[in-house]
This record gives C-alpha cells, sequence and structure tokens, in this order.
C-alpha cells in the first residue's frame, strides 16, 4: 500500500475509533438511551424536524410549528440550519426522529475529527501521527462529552474546518492568488453564515477568538511581515470587497430573524451572565467523575468551595496533562510567529472569561462586544479552547519528542488519551419510550387549525421535574412538527410575550390560553391530553 492510500485508511481508522469510544454507550445499548434529555434534547429535535418541513415545504425557514402564531419564532433559540440539514438527510434514509438525531451528533464529531486533523497537518505542519493525536484528543474532549446533554454545542465540531477555510484564505491573499482568495474566501463566508444559523454560541466564540488572534499577530509580527500583508490587502481590495458584500447577503436572513428578536427580549442580563463565568479552579474542573483527575477535583472542591453542585456548567475544565503542555506552550510557543499569536489569543482571551469573587473582566466584553449579551454560559468558551489548547499543546509536544525516550513518550500520549475519559453518562432520551408517546397521539380532529396541552404527562422516566414548565411544552413542540399541526405551546431560551407560562390543569392556565388566542386571533384552537392521548374540539 502506497503512502497515499495508507494516510486516509488510518485517518478513517482513527476517527471510527474515537467515534465509538465518545457514543460508546449508544453503540452498546443499540442506540436506546440517547444524548440529551426530554427537555432541552426534544427542544433541539423539534427545530432539526423543522428544517425538514421546511425542505418539504410545510413550513416557512423563519416560524416553527411552535409559539403559533407568532412571526420569526426560530430566533428565540439556536437556528439549527446545517443541523437540520443533516437530519432531513438521515430522516430520508428511513431514520426516526430521535435516532436521526444522534446520527446528526455522530456526523458532527466525525466532521470534527477530519478538520482537526487537516487543520494539524495543513496549519502547524504536524506529521500524521502527531496530526492523528491532536485530533484524537479534540474528539474525545472531556468538557465536551460531560456537557453533550446540550447537542447544539456539538457544533465546535465545525470550527476545524472554518479554521482551515480561513487560513488556506490568507494564504492566498499573502501569494497574491486572487482565484484562491475568493475561492476559500467564499468557502468561509458560506460556512460562517449558515454557523450563525445553526449554532450561535461557537460561532460566536469562533469569531471571537480570530479577531483577537488576528490583534495578537499584528502584534508580535515583524515589520516587514505587516507590511506584506498590507500590500496583500491593497492588492486584493476588489476580492476582499467582494468577499465583503458576499457576506453581508449572505448573513441577511440571520441578521432579519434575530436582531428584532434581540431587542425584543433584551438577551441576557450581565447578573446572570456573571453567574456562569469560570473560576481559576475551573481551567481544571473535568468533573469530580474524570477517570484521571476526578479526584484531584473532588479535593479541590472540598477544600475551597465545599458547596459546589455535583453537576453545574463550570465542569468545562482542561485535564491535567494536557493543560500543562499547553501551559509549556505558553512558556515556548511552537509553530513561530503564527504559534505565538494563538498561544496568545489563547491565554489573553481565557482570562477575560474568569473570575475572581464577584469580579469579572469579561463585563467588558459584554459591554464592547456586539453579541456579547446573547451568551449566558460564558464557562462554554472552554469548550471552543478544546481547539487551540489541545493543536498548541500537541504541536509542542512533537517539537519536544525527539529528546523523549519512547516508553515515556508512549505513557505520556497514552495518559493524554485516558484522562479525556470519564464516567458521566449525559444519555437521558429514551428512544423507545419517547417513540411509544409520539404514536400513541391519534391523527387531530379536521376542525384543528392549531392546539395547545390540557393535561400534562405526570411519568418520570429519569426523575424529571413533571410539576414544571418544560414538561408538555417541549412534548407539544415535537409533536406539532411531525403531526403538522402547530401549537401556541412552547419553551426556548427566549419565550414571547403573552406566551401562557402556567401549568396545563392549573387555575390561571385556562384563562391564559384564552387570553393568548384572542390577542392573536386564533380560530380552531384544539385541546390535546398528553396523559390519556385524546383531542378535545376547539371552543367557540
Amino acid at each position: 500500500m502506497s503512502p497515499g492510500q495508507r494516510e486516509p485508511l488510518l485517518v478513517a481508522l482513527a476517527c471510527s475509533a474515537c467515534l465509538a469510544v465518545f457514543f460508546r454507550g449508544q453503540l452498546l445499548d443499540g442506540f436506546t438511551l440517547l444524548l440529551g434529555d426530554r427537555y432541552d434534547g426534544v427542544i433541539r429535535l423539534a427545530i432539526l424536524e423543522h428544517w425538514r418541513n421546511v425542505l418539504r415545504g410545510a413550513e416557512a425557514w423563519n416560524r416553527t410549528a411552535y409559539f403559533w402564531p407568532v412571526p420569526d419564532t426560530l430566533g428565540y433559540n439556536d437556528g439549527n440550519l446545517g443541523f437540520g440539514l443533516l437530519h432531513a438527510a438521515f430522516r430520508g434514509l428511513g431514520a426516526d426522529p430521535f435516532l436521526s438525531g444522534e446520527l446528526v451528533n455522530i456526523a458532527l464529531r466525525a466532521l470534527g475529527f477530519l478538520g482537526a486533523q487537516a487543520l494539524a497537518r495543513r496549519l502547524l505542519g504536524l506529521g500524521l501521527c502527531w496530526s492523528l493525536l491532536a485530533a484524537a484528543l479534540f474528539t474525545l474532549a472531556n468538557n465536551l462529552a460531560i456537557r453533550a446533554s446540550h447537542a447544539q454545542l456539538f457544533g465546535v465540531s465545525l470550527a476545524p474546518g472554518l479554521a482551515l477555510l480561513l487560513a488556506e484564505a490568507v494564504r492566498a491573499l499573502l501569494a497574491g492568488r486572487r482565484r484562491a482568495v475568493l475561492g476559500w474566501g467564499a468557502g468561509f463566508v458560506a460556512a460562517h453564515a449558515a454557523w450563525l444559523l445553526s449554532g450561535f454560541y461557537m460561532a460566536w466564540y469562533f469569531t471571537f477568538f480570530c479577531a483577537a488572534a488576528l490583534a495578537c499577530w499584528l502584534a508580535v509580527a515583524e515589520a516587514a511581515t505587516r507590511q506584506a500583508l498590507w500590500q496583500a490587502l491593497r492588492a486584493q481590495w476588489l476580492a476582499l470587497a467582494g468577499l465583503g458584500a458576499l457576506a453581508v447577503l449572505l448573513n441577511l436572513p440571520f441578521l432579519l430573524v434575530y436582531l428584532p428578536k434581540a431587542a425584543e427580549t433584551g438577551m441576557h442580563a450581565w447578573t446572570l451572565v456573571r453567574q456562569y463565568t469560570p473560576s481559576p479552579l475551573d481551567l481544571v474542573n473535568v468533573g469530580e467523575r474524570n477517570l484521571a483527575w476526578g479526584w484531584l477535583v473532588r479535593l479541590l472542591n472540598f477544600a475551597f468551595r465545599p458547596q459546589m453542585p455535583a453537576w453545574s456548567e463550570q465542569m468545562t475544565g482542561f485535564p491535567v496533562a494536557l493543560l500543562a503542555l499547553f501551559a509549556a506552550a505558553l512558556w515556548r510557543p511552537p509553530g513561530g510567529t503564527l504559534g505565538r499569536a494563538l498561544v496568545l489569543a489563547t491565554a489573553l482571551t481565557w482570562a477575560l472569561t474568569l473570575h475572581v469573587g464577584p469580579v469579572s473582566p469579561w463585563w467588558l466584553v459584554y459591554e464592547v462586544i456586539p453579541g456579547a449579551p446573547a451568551v449566558r454560559v460564558v464557562a462554554r468558551y472552554q469548550l471552543f479552547l478544546a481547539l487551540p489548547v489541545t493543536l498548541l499543546a500537541v504541536a509542542w509536544l512533537a517539537r519536544q519528542a525527539p529528546r523523549l525516550s519512547r516508553l515515556s513518550l508512549g505513557l505520556l500520549v497514552a495518559l493524554l488519551l485516558a484522562e479525556q475519559l470519564n464516567g458521566y453518562s449525559p444519555a437521558f432520551l429514551d428512544r423507545p419510550y419517547e417513540l411509544a408517546r409520539l404514536r400513541a397521539v391519534p391523527p387531530p380532529p379536521a376542525a384543528c387549525r392549531s392546539f395547545h396541552v390540557t393535561a400534562a404527562p405526570t411519568d418520570s422516566r429519569f426523575g424529571e421535574a413533571v410539576m414544571d414548565v418544560y414538561n408538555h411544552n417541549t412534548e407539544a413542540m415535537l409533536l406539532a412538527e411531525i403531526i403538522g399541526l402547530p401549537t401556541i405551546d412552547g419553551i426556548s431560551t427566549f419565550n414571547p410575550q403573552g406566551w401562557p407560562d402556567s401549568l396545563p390543569g392549573t387555575p390561571d392556565h385556562a384563562a391564559a390560553v384564552r387570553a393568548y388566542a384572542t390577542a392573536h386571533g386564533l380560530v380552531g384552537l384544539c385541546g390535546l391530553d398528553l396523559r390519556r392521548f385524546s383531542w378535545s374540539l376547539p371552543e367557540p
């Protein structure tokens, strides 16, 4: 077998092995329990089903079948555009909604592995084995594995591919290759616009990091290098102007949907955002059930924050060995000027997210940078940093490898892989159970034009709160998308004004539904009992 044939085979085998480890629970139980839960997980499935309906011509692209008939309801949550297109493909191949949603997660993680491996090869010049190690660590990342119940965060898998497109566009710019600038640049602009409409968090983090990396590169580059960039910009101004116009055009759908909703909701208050900034201890907060370092996290929590909950949004830190290698890269950055800029941008932007006591420099980001108030859980930035931290750590190790014995190097690589594993299982979506509930709902009466839930389910598969506003809303959202009948119910990051926020069966809920129906002039509003799986005809 020639080297040209061997490399793709090794990449495919390594990618498959990483996916098998990351999704080992689903593979072992025959995709019975899936990532997510019947709250946030079902919300995401409803939005994925929305895009399937869009492709079938059954819905407008910017209005979902829930929160009916409010316009632009897609803007209340992540748009899931790219993920929805993958979902539609899997559904077209015969997968049920729940299995299809998990296949989307697997496909995204595969894209992340392939993108990280290519990025390590082309941007940092790493050899095949080192690029495979970098891709494996990024794919197995402990922090994403813990947070995998929020499947929209799998959008971080797109970061390596976008970074590669951007890097190739910059290379073409500096080399004066106009066609290549237009080709790579248009690919980046289109992919980034789709990413924004798919998962805002990671797309925004990527943009934030790239802006910081550019500033750091300008700061550390030699004067001749900066002059070369300036000359390239002047020479290619027409191509760049065209790419700018394309970016404006392709981002119009995102802006038209999300800017009005941002004005309507006000986004997130600083007092809420501040609660989700990480502390310095969270740099190593890999969770108390991490197989290698859980004991250290338990010790630190017991000593410094005994009231720390067993499960928190701050569990997004890095394993100790990987973090130590990145710290070494801080001292002696690999990769020349680019490596120094990436190390500096990673360290500076990471420091901005931290809080010490009540004070966090993220307040400056929140106040100054557009879009920052839409980012609630700042600790999730560490999920994005898994890409630069991993690439830089592995690049530093590759440079030091000739000085290490094979045994010590092998043990270190084994530790880097093993410390990404943990005992958490964020798979709380019971596929057979949820499918049975979907199939138990009979077709709605012909008089129904929309519906609301009159009785919420009372069973709790994994101890979810049944006296909770999520309980009936999420199931109504998915049902509406699947049966093709819109619902006034729903729940999201933000909710429309006048939305009935009470529980079905409580004294004020019927009045809230009537007020909402009157305000929107609804006719043919039926009721759906999710305990008996029966419909009630519209009230006069």
